[in-house]
């Protein structure tokens, strides 16, 4: 069962990524089953990593006043995830935040020992604060229960993980590590497995893992999808048939029974789904297409006999973002009226990108020929077959079936 790769938070959109908006879209309808994770936190061990990292961090500046406290907890923190990251190459993982720096800095064997500090010359990531453990994985660790406030201080339940990881590890040498300037390489190799059999102790990780897939306690639908999930992944038949394809993976847990909550919930991300594929499959197909005749546009898209019969006669119910623009559309493409679907399209874009302060990356000139501003290379429209079984989003369920698959692929192997 493998996962689909989405939006990175790295790269939210600033008028260059996601030109109709949908990212509002599936997250909206995604937050209504998996409620903690985002779309990057798809690793164990970058959980139990960042887990005793925040114990540590907090627990060296327990004496620092509280104005100050936030800076210096989040440099141990990075002072840490360095020698984390080290450690984690001898290791062999292959989670690493920053692995390209960190591999490098050991291949080099002009060096015998990595420097440890706050300079770009030491840090593992541009910007390691924001794109590494302390900027990525806080927000679902926040939402799962297991720290708190800005400081990232554990709770009683993340306490209590963490002591798990740290209990096997002779925990002054780490400690000596994080407040030392440079470190031997020769060291950091001695060291590693220890810490690596810690943030993979088979304790820690069933309770780290029930936390965060259940949801811990204050996600209801997503505690329900956690035991089907367990359940699927106990048939070693439903297992061999995934095909990886995310439609699979809900057709298969829908089989199982559901409440009639989670079935909802799960039946409108699969027609969103299907509308939003549609219409990305016209949009794209308009941005390799500059200064063609609309018309000729849309004697393309006739040939290919698109039946858009399998789309929802109507969106969800409830209110969510693009609503509006988005049933223009499906009625559009409903009727086959492409005149109209690239109508509304290329009006959504340029709604989208005015609330950016940016151009339409699509316009119709004189109403009738296209003038691309972003153009995209090499892309083809789909085929009807491949139209109907696209996903184009996955609604933070990849990085949930990534954790379940490393998880439960292993308890049930």
């Amino acid at each position: 069962m493998a996962f689909i790769s989405l939006l990175d938070d790295r790269a939210k959109p600033k008028g260059s990524r996601d030109p109709l908006g949908f990212e509002l879209v599936w997250s909206y309808f995604g937050r209504k089953v998996v409620g903690n994770l985002t779309t990057i936190t798809s690793s164990i061990e970058n959980f139990a990593v960042a887990l005793l990292g925040f114990h540590w961090a907090n627990e060296l500046n327990a004496h620092v006043n509280n104005e100050d406290k936030q800076k210096a907890v989040r440099e141990t923190f990075l002072l840490y995830e360095q020698v984390a990251g080290y450690l984690r190459c001898y290791g062999k993982s292959k989670a690493i935040m920053g692995v390209t720096r960190v591999t490098e800095r050991l291949r080099n064997e002009g060096m015998l020992s990595v420097n440890i500090g706050m300079g770009s010359e030491s840090q593992i990531l541009s910007d390691q604060a924001s794109y590494g453990l302390w900027g990525l994985y806080s927000s679902a660790m926040r939402d799962t229960g297991l720290i708190k406030g800005s400081e990232r201080k554990v709770t009683e339940k993340g306490r209590l993980i963490a002591q798990e990881i740290e209990k096997s590890l002779n925990k002054e040498s780490f400690i000596q590590l994080i407040k030392s300037n440079t470190i031997d390489k020769v060291q950091i190799k001695v060291l590693a497995k220890s810490f690596m059999e810690a943030i993979q102790s088979p304790l820690m990780r069933d309770e780290l893992v029930s936390s965060l897939m259940s949801g811990a306690g204050s996600y209801p639908l997503q505690n329900e999808l956690w035991t089907k999930t367990n359940q699927l992944f106990q048939d070693k038949e439903a297992q061999q048939t995934q095909s990886g394809h995310l439609g699979d993976y809900l057709s298969k847990l829908k089989a199982l029974g559901l409440s009639a909550h989670l079935q909802q919930c799960l039946n409108d991300i699969e027609d969103v789904e299907h509308v939003l594929v549609a219409i990305n499959n016209i949009f794209n197909y308009c941005q390799v297409k500059d200064g063609i005749e609309v018309q000729e546009l849309i004697s393309k898209l006739k040939e290919h006999q698109y039946d858009y019969s399998y789309l929802p006669e109507s969106l969800p119910e409830s209110s969510f973002p693009r609503k509006s623009h988005i049933e223009l559309i499906l009625a559009a493409l409903k009727k086959n009226d492409y005149q109209q679907a690239v109508t509304h399209i290329l009006a959504l874009n340029s709604f989208v990108m005015k609330q950016r302060n940016g151009a339409a990356w699509v316009e119709l000139e004189q109403g009738h020929k296209l003038r691309v501003r972003v153009r995209r290379e090499g892309f083809k429209l789909a085929d009807p077959k491949e139209l109907l079984n696209k996903w184009d989003y996955d609604y933070f369920i990849g990085s949930y079936l990534s954790i379940a698959r490393s998880y439960l692929g292993n308890a049930n192997g």
